[in-house]
């Protein structure tokens, strides 16, 4: 049946001049957590205002009472009634920011002084995992045989939240949407956003700018181009033959969708949510830092090999990585092939050709060995997974470089460096990067490293790695809060950076003047560069 015109919100706020905002009283939030604890946000010195609507509950609240151990948000609830950090799912960033947000002296309920629009949806974290994998039928699209997989129900979902955005509330129109901030998580969930987001700063994990994108995922619910006639109506125009037999390596004869998924300077790509029980070992543990530190591993990677994926799952670069560098004194079932879910393929039959004393690629590693493994490797590879992988923050958490070998890619914060004003942290710091294509030479290009550089880069990890881990995160409990954002670099995290990246979005869209002199300075003061200190910047708070 027909969906039902969304109600009002309770208290709309319609653009206005500032004389009309100081003469109508707006909606009054909630004291701040962190400022009754005394411990406001390093975030608090950006000038940055954000207006987050409130969403009716199908989006949002609605969805929480689904939550499970494989689904969940951030946060949950134990059996003594106190609230916990948690892994929650791989998406749970989505419940994270939005928590930070409604905690933040960034908000604004005057949207008169809001610089940008956050929209917050649980599309990622729970809509399409239990809730849509758990419904008899689709919630979105009404007949079944119109957008029934789970990525296609996610744009019909996002359409529907667009629709809201736009009819009840003037804000949108005003703009045309850029000044508005969504989320999209999934694994390739910009690449299967409607059209209407297209104007907006999308926050995802995926930073894929090929002009004409391929559908990678290994799961066939998954893939936005099965479809190419719900692609064409509701995302973008093709940019290959609507039909085509699924190959290992890009090809000619698959489709290709015709709309970036996503844009350098405009989108933004954040780092996953990862609890304090991953981070805090590490950025607690000054060994890692210390001169002369010996790592006994000379290249690592850990995680799903592609065994039981589909040809084409992760580029095939972990299928490959393992096929060249796996340990021949490893056994192995079969050498010939490797066998994934559509048969066997012999051009990857795992010979270890590479592989030597030092190289370690394998499929898992137990519970707790992963961080240790990761904290005595010298260099970590960052392939990609279904989509994107937290490849690149696990490494430089644990002071590992980084080689990133993802073509037409942007990594977690790539380019957020610069726009805070620190370019001198941008990756070319402290990670290398290689063209797929020269995978099978990735030790001879970490064997051309020279010492004092490769130095250069593990320091420059230990220094960025803050940024890539959210400490910042709302916390009930005051011992709780001082203990997280005590951790590492005090106050320094990825809710900093996002905020103080966000702000030069603003600037952009001259939703706030140019940068200033004093500005700049604010920021590296803000982020402890050039000998400076954040706490000038803060307004001073109670302290409890």
């Amino acid at each position: 049946p027909p969906r039902p015109p969304y109600p009002p919100p309770p208290l709309p706020l319609p653009l206005r001049s500032e004389a009309a905002s100081s003469a109508r009283p707006l909606p009054r939030l909630a004291p701040l957590r962190q400022e009754e604890q005394g411990m406001p946000s390093a975030a608090a010195g950006s000038p940055l205002r954000v207006y987050v609507y409130e969403m009716p509950s199908e989006f949002t609240t609605a969805l929480l009472q689904y939550r499970g151990v494989h689904s969940a948000p951030h946060r949950e609830t134990n059996v003594y009634g106190a609230s916990q950090l948690v892994q929650g799912s791989l998406y749970a960033m989505e419940t994270a920011l939005h928590e930070w947000l409604l905690d933040s002296r960034l908000r604004t309920a005057d949207t008169a002084q809001a610089h940008l629009f956050f929209v917050p949806v649980y599309v990622s974290s729970l809509y399409l995992w239990p809730i849509h994998g758990a419904s008899t039928a689709p919630l979105y699209g009404g007949r079944r045989h119109r957008g029934a997989t789970r990525v296609q129900q996610a744009t019909l979902m996002l359409r529907a939240a667009a629709e809201y955005v736009r009819s009840a509330l003037p804000f949108w129109n005003a703009s045309g949407g850029a000044d508005h901030v969504w989320m999209l998580l999934h694994d390739e969930a910009p690449c299967f956003a409607p059209r209407e987001l297209r104007p907006s700063l999308l926050l995802t994990h995926y930073g894929y700018d090929a002009r004409r994108p391929l559908s990678w995922s290994s799961y066939a619910d998954d893939d936005w181009l099965r479809s190419p006639a719900f692609y064409e109506e509701h995302v973008g125009p093709l940019a290959g033959p609507r039909e085509g037999k699924r190959e290992g390596r890009p090809a000619g004869g698959r489709p290709r969708g015709g709309a970036a998924c996503f844009e350098r300077g405009k989108d933004l790509v954040l780092p996953p949510w990862k609890p304090p029980s991953f981070w805090r070992a590490p950025l607690s543990d000054p060994g890692l830092a210390a001169p002369g530190r010996r790592r006994g591993t000379y290249l690592f990677f850990a995680g799903e090999l592609g065994a039981k994926r589909l040809p084409g799952y992760s580029h095939d670069l972990r299928q490959r990585a393992e096929a060249l560098f796996c340990d021949p004194r490893e056994p192995r079932p079969r050498r010939d092939c490797l066998e994934h879910a559509a048969g066997c393929r012999s051009d990857l039959a795992p010979n270890c050709s590479l592989w030597r004393p030092g190289v370690r690629v394998v499929p898992h590693v137990r519970r707790g060995g992963y961080g240790a493994a990761l904290s005595d490797s010298t260099y970590c590879l960052a392939l990609p997974g279904d989509g994107w992988s937290s490849r690149v923050l696990d490494a430089v958490v644990h002071g590992c470089v980084p080689v990133i070998v993802q073509d037409e890619s942007a990594m977690f914060f790539e380019g957020a460096f610069s726009l805070a004003g620190a370019p001198e942290l941008e990756y070319s710091s402290f990670s290398l990067r290689l063209p797929e294509a020269e995978l099978p030479r990735v030790l001879e290009a970490l064997d051309a490293v020279a010492a004092p550089r490769l130095r250069a880069m593990q320091a420059a990890a230990l220094r960025v790695r803050d940024y890539f881990v959210y400490k910042d995160v709302y916390a009930p409990y005051r011992y709780e809060r001082k203990a997280l954002l005590a951790t590492g670099r005090p106050r320094q995290d990825g809710f900093l950076l996002l905020a103080l990246a966000l702000e030069a979005r603003a600037r952009q869209l001259g939703k706030l003047p140019p940068q200033t002199e004093e500005g700049r300075r604010r920021n590296r003061a803000l982020l402890e560069l050039d000998g400076g200190a954040l706490g000038e910047w803060q307004s001073p708070v109670r302290e409890y």
